[in-house]
């Protein structure tokens, strides 16, 4: 009887431990929003290092600054750039992309606008917002401009640096999975560019149901099951991908899968809305496209057709037994 008191204490106090650990990841996933929402009542500028005087106020003025009412405007140093993406320290780094971080009201979804598109490489504001819904802003009006040609992967580090400095703590693991996302979506995109069938707004959509199918698996999620995942929903919006590219995709499913940051129950409907708002825009992209296509679904079917072979094997040599 004592051993059974024990026993049901000790479950009762792993049930305690466990809630309070889901309660205090939930409570991380959200913090980044919530930052946003309480102290962002004027729009946050985070300008690159690099720019000189006369780029630096034409990048405001572009960003749409007004002199006689925001106040919050910040620089990113290298110092600052190498703490945060976790990398030495390198004074001739070349920081010119810049940003503007709004707030927007719940009901409202995240929005980039990149106001200087032939300036800004690599990165579309939609893969901007990928990553962004990974770090876990749910609603937010972000604004992109650089004077110069650039890649426009430091815009990112500048979003967490006006994020960290507005209290929001934003954890490593974040980071890393949001800076990787943003680097295989414009790798896989500079490498699919001017081909035929391929469409970046086919690879965001994708991503955004790769990520979903993720959340609903959670940390259980196998490489196998990954894999599967991955194959099937490019296969769904017609990506012909190589090898190497869909490993990209695999690899950041199962990194994903370790975060925290699907443990938000606002993720799965931040990318509900934001594949939403891509489909919206694309015109006649998506046409004849299964749009409801649920990845997790096709891992159920593959056990069905696994069962039915080997019922249908089994069923042969029964039939040769007699």
């Amino acid at each position: 009887m004592k051993l059974k008191k024990l026993f049901v204490a000790g479950m009762a106090f792993l049930t305690l431990v466990t809630t309070f650990a889901s309660a205090a990841q939930a409570d991380t996933s959200s913090d980044v929003q919530k930052v946003i929402d309480e102290s962002y009542v004027q729009p946050d500028y985070v300008m690159g290092y690099s720019l000189s005087e006369e780029e630096r106020n034409q990048t405001l003025n572009l960003l749409s600054y007004d002199s006689s009412k925001d106040t919050n405007v910040k620089t990113l140093t290298t110092t600052a750039y190498a703490n945060i993406m976790n990398v030495a320290d390198d004074s001739s780094l070349q920081l010119y992309s810049s940003v503007k971080i709004a707030k927007l009201g719940a009901k409202e979804t995240l929005s980039v606008e990149i106001v200087t598109p032939q300036n800004i490489t690599k990165i579309t504001p939609d893969m901007y917002r990928n990553a962004a819904t990974t770090l876990g802003i749910e609603h937010a009006k972000i604004t992109v401009a650089a004077p110069i040609p650039v890649t426009g992967e430091s815009a990112l580090a500048g979003i967490y640096y006006s994020l960290e400095q507005n209290g929001a703590k934003v954890s490593d693991e974040s980071k890393e999975l949001a800076q990787e996302e943003l680097k295989t979506l414009s790798q896989i995109n500079d490498e699919n560019s001017g081909k035929s069938n391929y469409d970046a707004d086919k690879l965001n959509v994708a991503m955004t149901d790769i990520k979903t199918a993720v959340a609903d698996k959670g940390n259980k999620l196998t490489d196998d099951q990954a894999k599967t995942i991955v194959q099937r929903t490019i296969n769904n919006y017609n990506l012909n991908l190589s090898d190497t590219q869909i490993n990209l995709l695999v690899n950041f499913a199962l990194n994903l899968s370790k975060s925290s940051i699907i443990d938000s129950a606002s993720f799965k409907s931040s990318l509900s809305s934001l594949k939403a708002s891509i489909v919206s825009k694309a015109g006649n992209t998506f046409s004849g496209i299964n749009l409801n296509f649920d990845a997790n679904q096709t891992l159920e079917n593959s056990k069905n057709i696994f069962a039915q072979i080997w019922q249908a094997i089994v069923d042969f040599f029964t039939g040769l037994s007699r």
